[in-house]
């Protein structure tokens, strides 16, 4: 019980806009035969996080304000996936972009959806070692940051004091410190 997967009987999608995000009400059933007649689906295009470190072991890290949680905050590089990019060519882009930083050594630390039974979308995570800098950072629009770098074992003090706020950043942070 609870092991096999519910059917969509129907779906209905009641919101979409044109950055990709989708809602849509479910009807499904579950493998007991149950029938939930309102389970909401959110998709949201998939999003890379990098935890970057320069040749001197330094974190690149950053400071800005993230509506989700409301707070300026610490954050790892990262950014949405456009449709058809790769994951790993996203995640170079974004590394790029927000901190001027290029790195030849890639791990890809693996791939999470972020709602367990809503979606959300897929938050590919990765680690970039040796990142140096190529230019300076050209972050785009919405963003307002300040790139830090931080020693490994200041992004874990920040992180068990709460400074990153957003778990696909905590998750990147902690895989790539299990992976080192």
């Amino acid at each position: 019980m609870g092991r096999e997967e519910w059917t969509v009987v129907s779906a209905e999608e009641v919101y979409r806009n044109d950055r990709g995000l989708v809602v849509s009400r479910e009807e499904v059933r579950l493998s007991d035969g149950r029938k939930v007649s309102d389970f909401y689906q959110v998709r949201m295009p998939s999003h890379a996080t990098i935890y970057a470190t320069t040749p001197d072991g330094l974190v690149a890290c950053i400071r800005q304000y993230k509506h989700g949680p409301r707070a300026v905050a610490l954050t790892l590089p990262g950014g949405l996936i456009d449709l058809g990019e790769d994951s790993l060519e996203a995640a170079k882009r974004e590394l790029l972009e927000e901190t001027g930083l290029a790195s030849n050594t890639w791990t890809a630390l693996g791939s999470f959806t972020m709602g367990g039974n809503q979606g959300i979308g897929v938050s590919h995570l990765f680690r970039a070692e040796h990142a140096e800098t190529m230019r300076a950072p050209d972050p785009g629009d919405l963003e307002d940051m300040a790139l830090e770098y931080l020693s490994p074992e200041r992004v874990l003090a920040e992180l068990e004091s709460g400074g990153f706020p957003i778990i696909s950043h905590v998750t990147a942070i902690a895989l790539a410190n299990l992976k080192s």
